[in-house]
């Protein structure tokens, strides 16, 4: 079968979309509690335009009255200057990472998770750009997410997912 994540993704339910991004926020928190809070922050944004457009179920509304105190208690405790650059260094970091692995030959089932959270915190710095991010990295999500399901592809058939040096 296909991977839980790809179907989450794809699927058009607004909690299954938020909830990596809730997950990482989860993740991060303690070594990492200004890009937690916008990962958060992040996940909060798809859960209320979901309930502005009357897509958002009961459970959902149910988590988005759950995230919200805890994003304003962040808000009030963090040092939120400079967050920007926080978050999009850290995003930027981890895309670098799985992608020069990748580039150095070393792809493994690891690296298809390392590029699937890459393009979630890469994502996440919308937030910075009024919702939408520049072509830059824009390109970084897209290639984040399609070498994610290329490598899951590549481990699923039995071929290696190491990409092939021109």
């Amino acid at each position: 079968g296909r991977c839980a994540w790809g179907e989450a993704a794809m699927s058009g339910d607004p909690l299954k979309k938020a909830e990596p991004f809730l997950q990482r926020a989860e993740e991060l928190a303690a070594h990492s509690p200004v890009v937690a809070h916008y990962c958060r922050v992040h996940a909060i944004e798809i859960l209320v335009k979901a309930h502005r457009g009357g897509a958002l179920s009961a459970e959902g509304s149910a988590r988005l009255m759950a995230e919200l105190p805890k994003a304003e208690d962040a808000k009030k405790r963090l040092d939120l200057t400079g967050a920007q650059e926080v978050v999009e260094t850290f995003a930027l970091g981890v895309f670098d990472g799985a992608d020069d692995k990748d580039k150095r030959g070393l792809t493994d089932a690891a690296s298809k998770r390392q590029f699937y959270v890459a393009g979630q915190f890469v994502e996440v710095c919308a937030q910075f750009y009024g919702g939408e991010l520049p072509p830059d990295l824009a390109e970084k999500a897209r290639y984040a997410k399609y070498r994610a399901m290329q490598i899951h592809d590549c481990l699923r058939r039995g071929v290696s997912p190491v990409p092939e040096t021109p």
